[in-house]
C-alpha cells in the first residue's frame, strides 16, 4: 500500500495545469460515452498524451458511469482536457448488504439492481453524494485489500465523510470548510484510517466549472447546496431543484452562477453553462 500512496502522493499534489491563456476551466460529472468523451453533458477532446490519474494507482482506463474531474482548455468553442482524475468517492471492502443498501466503512451505499455486490467484495465506487449516502453510478472490483479511499466533504459537526469516521485526519488551522477533500489509507469497520490528505479534485482553483451532483433541501429561503461538494445556489421558485434531484450547475469560487462572469461570456458558452440556468 506504501507504494501506491506514494503515486498518489506524486499525482495528487502535482502542480496545477494552465492554458495558454490562464483561463483555468473544469468539468465534474458522470461519463456518458467514452468514445466520444461525454462527461456532464459536455463532449471533450482526449489527447492521447492526457493519462488518467486515479487513487487505483497507474494504467487505468475510462469507462460509462465513471466520476471525472476533468481540467479542460478552451479551442474556438470547442473543450480539450488536460489533466484527468477519476473519482472514487468511497474504496474500501463491503461490510454488510441489505438489499440495495452497502455499507462500506461505516457509509452506506446505494447499490442499482444490476451491480451484484456482497459482503466481503472490496469494490472502488464511483457516484455522488446525496446527504450521507453514495449513489453508486459505476462499481469497480479492486485487488489493493488494505487501501481505502474517500472523496468529499468533511461534515463540521461530526468530522465525518459521508457516514465514515476518518482516524489521525488533522484538520488545517482553518479547518476543513466546505471544500472537497481526498483522503487516502488503512480501512477500518466504521471509517478510515487517514495516511495522505488532499485538497480538491481540479489540481487548483478553477475559473469556471460545471458541476453534477444530488440538490439539497432548501438549507435557507431559496437557498440549496449540491451534495458532497460544498456548493452553494440561491434561486428564484422556477429555477429551485427538488431535493435529491441529480442536476448540473456552472459554478465560481464556490458560487452556482445565473450569469456569465464579466470576460467569461465564451467559456460560460463552451461549457454549455446557459443550459443549466433554467429549471431542471
Amino acid at each position: 500500500m506504501m507504494r501506491l500512496l506514494m503515486i498518489l502522493l506524486i499525482a495528487m499534489f502535482g502542480g496545477p495545469v494552465l492554458a495558454k491563456d490562464g483561463l483555468r476551466l473544469g468539468v465534474f460529472g458522470v461519463v456518458q460515452t467514452v468514445s466520444p468523451l461525454m462527461v456532464a453533458g459536455q463532449k471533450i477532446t482526449l489527447p492521447e498524451d492526457v493519462p488518467v490519474i486515479s487513487p487505483l494507482g497507474l494504467g487505468q482506463t475510462i469507462g460509462v458511469g465513471d466520476t471525472l474531474a476533468v481540467r479542460v482548455k478552451m479551442d474556438q468553442g470547442s473543450l480539450t482536457a488536460m489533466r484527468i482524475l477519476q473519482i472514487h468517492p468511497i474504496v474500501g471492502p463491503i461490510s454488510s448488504v441489505h438489499g440495495n443498501t452497502a455499507i462500506i466503512m461505516g457509509s452506506a451505499v446505494h447499490v442499482p439492481p444490476d451491480l451484484d455486490l456482497k459482503t466481503g467484495m472490496w469494490v472502488a465506487l464511483s457516484g455522488f453524494w446525496s446527504g450521507e449516502k453514495l449513489i453508486t453510478t459505476r462499481s469497480r472490483g479492486i485487488t489493493q485489500s488494505g487501501f481505502g479511499h474517500l472523496t468529499g466533504v468533511v461534515s463540521s459537526q461530526d468530522f465525518k465523510l459521508g457516514g465514515s469516521e476518518l482516524y489521525g485526519a488533522k484538520a488545517p488551522d482553518e479547518g476543513f470548510g466546505n471544500h472537497i477533500w481526498m483522503f487516502s489509507g488503512a480501512p477500518q469497520k466504521e471509517g478510515l484510517g487517514v495516511s495522505l490528505i488532499a485538497k480538491g479534485i481540479f489540481g487548483g482553483d478553477m475559473d469556471l466549472a460545471v458541476w453534477q451532483g444530488h440538490a439539497s433541501l432548501p438549507i435557507a429561503s431559496q437557498t440549496y447546496t449540491i451534495h458532497g461538494t460544498g456548493l452553494i445556489g440561491t434561486a428564484r421558485d422556477a429555477q429551485m431543484p427538488d431535493a435529491g434531484a441529480l442536476i448540473t450547475r456552472c459554478t465560481r469560487k464556490g458560487r452556482i452562477l445565473d450569469v456569465a462572469p464579466d470576460g467569461m461570456e465564451a467559456a460560460f458558452d463552451a461549457l454549455g453553462c446557459s443550459r443549466y440556468t433554467q429549471a431542471d
